[in-house]
């Protein structure tokens, strides 16, 4: 008759920190490494569903406690739906909320500016991409009476200079004033300088002004009107007249003469 001897199972001494099966929301405060080549279960009341009643010998398997949470980063302020989430800006370890109304970005990705503003680096980006916006500026310039020298100091004098732009993209926006007292010694073709930017440097791409109103000209004609022209790759307006039937000649800076007012805008192509 044959005996069969059952093994008595050995018990094996974990090294601290030992490795203890508690309640089922008890946590260690030590990490344990076992290694086995069998199964190793760990259940609270009820089993968790990724680990089988039983395993196969010689397996291991790894399941996570159903009841394990990880904490989040702490936030401050008011939290808003679809709010587009900011760090603070010392530790940088706590999401920040807002103390008024929030941008907003939607599950079909539109951002929506409650308050506040897009603001672009003060030295403008230029993107390549037909679909990216890379600026927007808002600004001032100063216009000025200059001859075909783009001299600005022939003894000119003025009662009033105004100018503003906005730029967007790489398009300009502008409207001027000017009021020029005296034109001094200028001579020749009359320009008026100090755009804001350089037009682009492209081939047959300039632009026109509109002259939207003209006091105290000495046009010498009655029904000739002034107009202008930003060349490519520059900063100036070339002042036109309509004097010919065929078509524009230079406005001359006697023509402007002392005491004359212009007001202009237009728009404009830059790099």
């Amino acid at each position: 008759m044959a005996i069969h001897v059952t093994p008595i199972p050995r018990l094996t001494t974990l090294s601290v920190p030992a490795f203890t099966l508690g309640t089922a929301n008890a946590a260690g405060t030590a990490t344990t490494s076992v290694a086995s080549d069998s199964t190793l279960l760990a259940f609270d009341t009820t089993p968790p569903a990724a680990v089988a009643a039983s395993a196969a010998v010689g397996s291991a398997t790894t399941a996570p406690r159903r009841d394990h949470v990880h904490a989040g980063m702490s936030t401050t302020g008011s939290v808003v739906d679809e709010a587009i989430t900011r760090f603070d800006g010392t530790s940088g370890t706590s999401l920040q909320g807002y103390s008024s109304l929030s941008p907003t970005i939607s599950n079909a990705g539109i951002i929506s500016l409650t308050s506040g503003a897009l603001k672009f680096p003060a030295s403008e980006i230029i993107s390549t991409d037909a679909n990216t916006m890379d600026d927007w500026q808002e600004g001032t310039f100063t216009p000025q009476l200059s001859d075909t020298s783009s001299a600005v100091s022939e003894g000119q004098s003025y009662s009033a200079q105004v100018g503003t732009y906005t730029k967007i993209g790489n398009r300009v926006l502008y409207q001027g004033y000017m009021d020029v007292d005296d034109i001094g010694s200028l001579s020749g073709g009359a320009f008026i300088v100090g755009l804001p930017f350089t037009s682009q440097n492209s081939s047959n791409n300039g632009a026109v002004v509109t002259v939207g109103k003209g006091v105290d000209l000495s046009l010498g004609t009655a029904g000739h009107n002034v107009t202008g022209e930003i060349p490519t790759n520059t900063a100036y307006i070339s002042l036109q007249l309509w004097d010919v039937t065929g078509g524009t000649t230079d406005l001359t800076c006697a023509q402007y003469s002392n005491g004359g007012r212009l007001l202009f805008a237009g728009t404009y192509q830059t790099e």
